[in-house]
């Protein structure tokens, strides 16, 4: 049986949810269930921070060329 997810791709940069923060993913997670988690970078002031953030925390994509990429999986 295989299944099959809609990620974004590490280097996009996105709108979160948390005060409009622009941000760059740099990790992808997949956890059971098909649960997609990014961990999210950006600066504050001379900081860098990151975090994660569900995917119903992006707001939108800034580059418009970067689309959600599918990737499969064969369980069994």
């Amino acid at each position: 049986m295989a299944s099959t997810l809609n990620i974004y791709e590490v280097g996009t940069r996105v709108k979160l949810n948390d005060d409009d923060l622009e941000a760059k993913i740099i990790t992808v997670a997949i956890h059971a269930s098909n649960v997609i988690q990014y961990e999210c970078a950006w600066w504050s002031g001379e900081a860098r921070v990151r975090d994660w953030f569900a995917e119903d925390d992006i707001l939108e994509v800034i580059d418009s060329s970067k689309k959600k990429n599918t990737i499969g999986f064969h369980n069994g």
